[in-house]
């Protein structure tokens, strides 16, 4: 099972989305947070500002991060993508485009969730809402096939 990291990125009532682009397999023409996978010797929360600096070139400090969900992603029966999810309103640097992801703000009131993976649409508007959670998501396969979500209490 991988370990992987996704980043939830306000200004304001605006949150930072990109659009995947192809190359991770996960996701790829849809919209998420900057975020992926944990590197060998990386802490979560190194992997976390790591792949936001990849992705769309800003920095967030680890003081300034919350985690406000984990999120076990099962591909079959199978545990396939342990993902910790991390909110952060302060940041350095302003967004820009990368190889991985073109960002835009979105309104918080308007988002745009039909752009999002299915499991994504479930969950998302609850993290923006300031909810915290545990969660298991089932996936015929690697994110694809859709076939149910289950909330549980957050607990770190």
């Amino acid at each position: 099972m991988k370990i992987a990291t996704l980043a939830i990125i306000t200004r304001g009532n605006d949150v930072l989305l990109g659009l995947k682009r192809g190359g991770s397999g996960i996701g790829d023409g849809t919209l998420n947070g900057p975020g992926g996978k944990q590197e060998a010797g990386e802490t979560i929360l190194e992997c976390l500002i790591r792949e936001v600096e990849e992705e769309v070139g800003v920095f967030v400090q680890p003081a300034m991060t919350e985690k406000v969900a984990i999120i076990l992603f099962h591909a079959g029966a199978v545990p396939d993508f342990e993902v910790h999810v991390y909110r952060a309103h302060k940041f350095v640097g302003e967004p820009r485009e990368t190889e991985s992801m073109i960002p835009a703000w979105y309104d918080i009131d308007n988002l745009p969730i039909d752009r999002m993976l299915e499991s994504d649409r479930m969950w998302f508007p609850q993290l923006i809402r300031g909810e915290r959670f545990c969660a298991n998501v089932y996936y015929q396969e690697r994110a694809k096939g859709f076939l149910d979500i289950e909330f549980l209490p957050f607990a770190e």
